[in-house]
């Protein structure tokens, strides 16, 4: 499937759609509000944002779709874009009874805001819209884009395109998680000649193990939090 035939969420569809999880006669609308005091509550423990390019699929699918339900099973809400759409749409993920799958927070969610836990972002080109869910968090929460309780995942290993989406996630501040396929030597030369480099607010962790990375992501998110006292 080509990345202009993916299914695709805009901006303004997920904020409305998480309208449904606040009260209309309190709470703000039309904001990411709704989304912060899940996050705030604990009822959301954060987001992932998974991404990936052509070659993706020399990443096993099964591999790719038990990292997905390891992350929404954690109360994790994961933003699609990409090959990962592909993955999750045939897995069944964007489909509203994949909410059985998820912790009982983003199952809440899920139930109230009528979503799947994988919102699909279409293609690479959208790779913006993340930029704009991120400062619109930022601007409504108070917080910098690197206090934000928001990760970057490739998991199908590292690319020319990876890299250069990976590092761009890094200087805006976001730590991002990539798999790797098995490799000989060490894993700095691994690094190294992939041309991954770590910024000033954010790193790169890399891992040939799909499950190590998720406990990866998991304890990242946990540690953004505590660092914010929620």
């Amino acid at each position: 499937m080509s990345d202009s035939a993916l299914p695709k969420l805009e901006v303004g569809d997920i904020i409305q759609a998480l309208d449904g999880v606040c009260n209309s006669q309190v709470d703000a609308t039309g904001t990411t509000k709704p989304l912060l005091a899940c996050v705030v509550s604990g009822v959301l423990r954060g987001a992932v944002v998974m991404l990936g390019g052509e070659g993706s699929e020399v990443r096993d699918t099964d591999e790719y779709v038990a990292l997905m339900k390891k992350l929404i099973a954690s109360d994790l809400v994961i933003l699609a874009i990409g090959y990962p759409v592909t993955v999750a749409q045939n897995a069944g993920l964007l489909n509203p009874e994949a909410k059985e799958l998820c912790g009982d927070g983003l199952k809440r969610v899920c139930e109230l805001a009528e979503i799947p836990p994988v919102l699909p972002l279409g293609g690479l080109e959208n790779i913006g819209n993340v930029v704009t869910i991120a400062q619109a968090l930022s601007a409504d929460s108070g917080l910098t884009v690197p206090q934000l309780p928001v990760v970057g995942c490739d998991a199908a290993g590292v690319s020319a395109q990876a890299v250069e989406l990976g590092n761009t996630f890094v200087g805006l501040g976001v730590d991002t998680f990539i798999g790797i396929m098995p490799y000989e030597g060490s894993l700095e030369d691994v690094i190294a000649a992939s041309g991954l480099k770590d910024g000033a607010e954010a790193k790169h962790t890399v891992s040939a193990n799909l499950e190590e990375l998720g406990d990866a992501i998991i304890a990242d998110i946990e540690k953004k939090r505590s660092a914010i006292a929620i």
